[in-house]
This record gives C-alpha cells, sequence and structure tokens, in this order.
C-alpha cells in the first residue's frame, strides 16, 4: 500500500489542478512559498515554513518523505531534519502504514493547538536545566543564582500559562471562530466567551486589559532571533519611554517589519495588540529611532550578521512610514 497520490491527481501544492478561486498569479505553491518566508522571517526554518504549508494544502492523508523531497524540490536529507524538528515541536505527526518502511507525515486539522500543547516539552526542558545549573553554584555566587532563579521561574510561568491558553484556544474554536472574516486568533473578550470586539476597531481602552489577559507565549528562541540581545542592547536607551513590557512592544514591531504581515496579522502569542504595536512604532518612527538605532548598532564592535538584519529591519520600518506605501 503507498500513501502517495500520483503528482497528475494529488490536489497538493504542486498538483496540475488549478485551485479554486486562484487568480492574479496567486497558487499554491505561492502558499508554501509564502508560508516559508514568513517563517524564515521569524527566526525559523524556512524549510520547516514550506513543509507545513505543503501538508496544510494537500489533501491526500499523508505524504512520504519521498513525495516532500520531489514537490519541494529539496533533498531527502533536507526534509528529514525538517521534519524531525516539526515533529518534536508538535506541528506534524508521523503516519504509518502497514507493509511500508517509508516514513509518511500528516498534520491534525488543529495544527495550531497541538503545536501549543507539544511547546510544553521545551519548556519543562529549559526548568530542568535551570534547576541543575543552581546546584552547581556556590553559596556566594549571587549572580547567576539570580539570573538561573529567573529563567527557571519564567519557564514555569509560561509553562503554566499554556494551559490557560490552550483552554482558551478550544472554547474559542468550538464556536467556529470567524470564518467569514477570516480571524483566526482569539482576542481576550472571544476567548472568555463574552462579546467579542472587532479586531479592525479595538478600543484605546482595552490595551493594558488585552496585555493582562494574553500570555506571552512566543518562544524565547524565536524572540532572541527577531531581537538578539545585542541589538536590544542598542535600542532600548534611544526609545522615548522604557516600560516593563517594551522588549516585547519591540519584538512584536520587528515580526511585522520582517515578515510583511499586516498590523492585524500580529499574532496573539506576542502579548501586544496590533493598536499597540501599531502606535509604538508610529511614535519610533516620529522619533527617528529606526536610523538611530541602525547608526549605534554600526559604530559599536559587533557582529556583522547583527549589523545586517539591523540594516533589514531598518529597511523594512522606513518603508512602512507614511508617503512609502501602504500600511
Amino acid at each position: 500500500m503507498s500513501g502517495d497520490a500520483p503528482a497528475s491527481t494529488a490536489r497538493g501544492p504542486h498538483s496540475t489542478t488549478a485551485p479554486h478561486g486562484s487568480g492574479g498569479g496567486w497558487s499554491r505553491e505561492s502558499f508554501v512559498e509564502e508560508v516559508g518566508l514568513v517563517w524564515e522571517a521569524a527566526g525559523s526554518s524556512r524549510m520547516d515554513g514550506r513543509i507545513i504549508a505543503y501538508l496544510l494544502i494537500t489533501d491526500v492523508p499523508y505524504v512520504s518523505s519521498a513525495e516532500l523531497a520531489r514537490a519541494l524540490q529539496v533533498s531527502a536529507g533536507s526534509v528529514s531534519l525538517a521534519t524531525r524538528r516539526l515533529v518534536e515541536a508538535g506541528f506534524i505527526r508521523r503516519h504509518a502504514v502497514p507493509g511500508e518502511r517509508s516514513h509518511y507525515f500528516r498534520v491534525d486539522d488543529d495544527v495550531w493547538g497541538s503545536f501549543l500543547a507539544g511547546e510544553r516539552r521545551y519548556l519543562d526542558r529549559q526548568e530542568q536545566l535551570a534547576e541543575q545549573a543552581i546546584a552547581l553554584l556556590g553559596p556566594d555566587e549571587e549572580a547567576p543564582r539570580r539570573r538561573l532563579v529567573n529563567m527557571r521561574d519564567y519557564m514555569r510561568w509560561v509553562r503554566n500559562s499554556h494551559h490557560d491558553l490552550l483552554a482558551q484556544w478550544r472554547n474559542y474554536r468550538s464556536g467556529g471562530g470567524d470564518e467569514a472574516t477570516g480571524h483566526g486568533v482569539a482576542g481576550p473578550e472571544e476567548a472568555g466567551g463574552t462579546a467579542a470586539v472587532e479586531p479592525t476597531a479595538p478600543k484605546p481602552a482595552d490595551d493594558e486589559e488585552m496585555r493582562n489577559r494574553l500570555s506571552v507565549t512566543v518562544s524565547p528562541v524565536v524572540a532572541r532571533h527577531l531581537v538578539p540581545d545585542t541589538l536590544w542592547a542598542a535600542a532600548e536607551p534611544l526609545l522615548p519611554s522604557r516600560t516593563a513590557n517594551e522588549r516585547a512592544a519591540f519584538t512584536a514591531v520587528v515580526y511585522v517589519l520582517t515578515s510583511g504581515c499586516g498590523w492585524q496579522q500580529l499574532p496573539a502569542q506576542f502579548g501586544i495588540s496590533h493598536s499597540t504595536a501599531h502606535r509604538r512604532f508610529t511614535a519610533w518612527s516620529k522619533a527617528d529611532l529606526w536610523q538611530r538605532w541602525l547608526d549605534a548598532v554600526t559604530e559599536a564592535p559587533g557582529d556583522a550578521t547583527d549589523i545586517a538584519w539591523c540594516s533589514a529591519i531598518v529597511q523594512a520600518a522606513a518603508s512602512r512610514q507614511p508617503g512609502a506605501g501602504a500600511r
């Protein structure tokens, strides 16, 4: 028994059958490539994003490694590494076919809820590592103890928030979401089961409530890819105002700029509403933050990769400012 459908009959991303509603150059292949670019901009592997997108848009129940390699025109080794990462993260699942030795993969309908549940393994491991490191410290090593205790407590806090966030997501999903408008992220009012606020016109007074009720569950690894510590150290002194949540806001703005998404598409996992992120961006642009940030990073001794990434962010910021194109 084989799980591969022939390329001429499977309605996967690279099939010859045109998708419904395609036009203007948009296709299944476009979807696969664009998702890959968004993942890459967020600091993840482009290949991981392409595989996720392929499995999401194909209508065959499961796909083999060989089919993924052929469809995406990559090596079998690249597929093997990417699928291993995605399985460990909870994005995709292995599928066993009786009598077949090939590896097959599929995605759940609720792939994002599966990922959220699986991410706890990462948090558990980080907490365990922090505990082991604390045990190595001597009685007088107060500074590393503070940092490691903070690491341990942060992982516990985020892990505990996952339970509430997953419950909110399942509650939102059971209501069918908002298929008419395509909004798939539960706002705080929707997650709580009360009347939803239109995402296109949030009340300014609700921003603080949103920050309090949405857990910051974006992976610390992804956050550090978007805004490494060295770049944040250069940016922080230049900000017009600095609050406890300012780095989260800065990271959210950088995500929107580098992913190319709209402000309203900012994922809730950043813990910042899209209106807050846009207000911060506007204020920072008026204060000429972006160019001053690039100047500071360029003048300081540092990694060439950080300078190149900072330059890319600044260019993206310039393209989003009034007069440079649509917001």
